[in-house]
């Protein structure tokens, strides 16, 4: 307020005595105007008349008149001449000034002012509105009223700065007893607020003013303080509780990170954590059942993976030399064919030599020891044949027995095998096709057998009955032809059968493959699930605080049935 007060004096003061100032310099101003207009009135009749004494004492009693005002004057003539001066004798640079002035009045015929007005030079004229005759220049100074003007605003500024010490010192006793003892009951109150004491109680809050509200706002914060205060207490009380539970909480953990199963949280908890210890506690329950089943799971899988290695391994032995015998199979029946083959072209030829043996017992019977020579050959063709029918029973027997063995293994085998079985049941259709066959070319070759027994007799016996012996020549070429025919047959079927033998080889090696592969699975899934019991083997989930062993596998002694 004081500094604020002094500022606004100050500018009030500054702008009063600048102001006094300009009043005071305008007044001097135009008591120069009024000065120099009468001078230069009253020089027009010494100058036309060239009374120089009159012109001085004119300018001089102009200046006289001015008193302190007056600094100088002086009159030129028509031609710049110097008439008279005053008071510009000690000071050149002023005379110097007027005598520019007036020279420039003079030639302008017009009023000229210099130096903020303080000067001014007028033109003399001979009448009014007639012919300039000369020019008067005359210097005020306004130094003795701004002097007069500034001794006053000094004595105005001391009056006005002793009544402000004297107001600031009544202000200052009175702001005192007003603002002091509040203050300072304020400032006691919020020392005790700072020392911790929330519990007093303000005799201001009942006032009006802004120390009212500072009191009612103190009051307010020692209640939000006390709040605060039996909050954190409140706090501190549950952060003890909860440090508590973290620390129960964290050993809980620890046991079951290390694979303690089988202990569980049993101090209670407050209220608010009582969910927490219920929910830890159900989480090992249902941890500590998931590991018994993963334990019994893997022990299961472990006697079960025994028992498939086992059964894997020994099939696959089985399936390798189910393999050799085929391959074997399939080569002697692929000889059966080639001899079938054989037989048939045999039987082709005997066909075609009948043929011309009747065409050269028709021309000529004394080709007949020839043709008892080629039926001995047929005998003998047929004893051949016979035996070789006598094979192919064999091997249709051994077919027959394969397939069934291979039916019934495709039958152990299970979903796994149906495409064997079926393999294996058209193996045995075609071998017991084969037999069937075998047996109608034995019977045919008995048949042919005794016919040409019968012909051979009948040709010793009647060499001269040759048409007789060509009819029975004529029969055994149709017979011969017949048993060309079925040997035709049955090297297709053979051939048929090859295929099929051939193509069960190639599925018994891919089955091999596969059971291969398989025994390797089997014998990984072991050592997996070896792994698996190793790795829940150390979790404790007994009182006893041991690690728990997982269990031999109960079929581990338990053998796999072979075949």
């Amino acid at each position: 307020m004081a500094v604020t007060t002094v500022v606004v004096a100050g500018t009030m003061a500054y702008q009063s005595a600048r102001l006094t100032e300009g009043l005071a310099k305008h007044g001097v101003i135009e008591q120069l105007d009024k000065a120099s207009l009468s001078t230069a009135e009253a020089l027009v009749k010494p100058i036309r008349f060239k009374s120089l004494p009159k012109v001085q004492e004119t300018i001089d009693n102009s200046l006289a008149l001015a008193g302190d005002l007056g600094r100088g004057g002086l009159v030129l003539d028509l031609e710049g001449n110097v008439l008279a001066e005053s008071g510009v004798a000690d000071d050149p640079d002023l005379s110097g000034e007027l005598a520019a002035l007036a020279a420039a009045a003079l030639a302008d015929a017009a009023v000229v002012s210099g130096e903020s007005g303080l000067m001014r030079a007028e033109p003399i004229y001979a009448e009014p509105g007639g012919d300039v005759i000369g020019a008067m220049a005359m210097a005020f100074s306004a130094d003795v009223q701004l002097a007069a003007v500034r001794s006053q605003n000094l004595e105005i500024l001391m009056i006005a700065v002793g009544l402000f010490v004297v107001l600031s010192l009544l202000s200052t006793l009175l702001l005192r007893r007003t603002l002091g003892r509040p203050l300072n009951q304020m400032t006691g109150a919020i020392a005790t607020v700072a020392k911790g004491d929330y519990d007093l109680e303000l005799a201001m809050t009942a006032r009006r003013d802004e120390f009212g509200s500072m009191a009612q706002n103190l009051q307010d914060l020692t209640t939000t303080l006390k709040a605060n205060r039996d909050a954190d207490a409140q706090r501190a009380s549950q952060m003890e509780e909860q440090t508590r539970v973290v620390e129960e909480l964290s050993q809980a953990l620890d046991r079951l990170a290390e694979g303690v199963l089988a202990q569980e949280i049993t101090q209670t908890f407050p209220s608010e954590y009582e969910a927490l210890r219920n929910n830890f506690n159900r989480a090992v329950a249902s941890l500590r059942t998931a590991i018994l089943k993963v334990r019994q799971s893997a022990t299961n899988i472990t006697g079960s993976a025994e028992e498939i290695s086992r059964a894997s391994d020994d099939l696959s032995q089985r399936t390798e030399t189910q393999a050799a015998t085929l391959e074997q199979s399939a080569a002697a029946l692929e000889e059966l064919l080639n001899s079938v083959n054989a037989a048939a072209q045999n039987a082709g030829n005997a066909d075609a030599t009948v043929r011309n043996a009747r065409e050269i017992a028709t021309r000529n019977g004394e080709i007949m020891r020839e043709a008892i020579s080629a039926m001995g050959e047929i005998e003998k063709s047929s004893d051949q044949i016979s035996e070789i029918i006598t094979v192919i029973d064999d091997i249709a027997f051994q077919t027959n027995l394969l397939a069934l063995n291979a039916g019934v293994e495709a039958a152990r085998a299970g979903e796994s095998g149906k495409g064997f079985a079926v393999v294996a049941s058209e193996v045995r259709g075609l071998a017991q096709r084969s037999a069937e066959a075998a047996q109608q070319i034995k019977d045919l070759i008995i048949g042919s057998t005794e016919q040409v027994q019968s012909g051979v007799e009948l040709v010793e016996r009647a060499g001269n009955a040759l048409q007789e012996m060509v009819t029975k020549v004529a029969e055994i070429s149709d017979m011969v032809a017949e048993i060309a025919q079925g040997a035709g047959e049955q090297a297709r079927g053979l051939d048929e059968i090859n295929v099929g033998v051939a193509n069960l080889d190639r599925v018994t090696q891919q089955n091999a493959a596969m059971v291969e592969e398989a025994t390797a699975a089997a014998h990984m899934l072991k050592s997996d699930a070896g792994g698996l019991a190793d790795q829940v083997a150390v979790f404790i989930t007994d009182a006893s605080g041991a690690p728990d062993m997982a269990p031999a596998p109960a079929s581990a002694a338990r053998s796999v049935r072979a075949g």
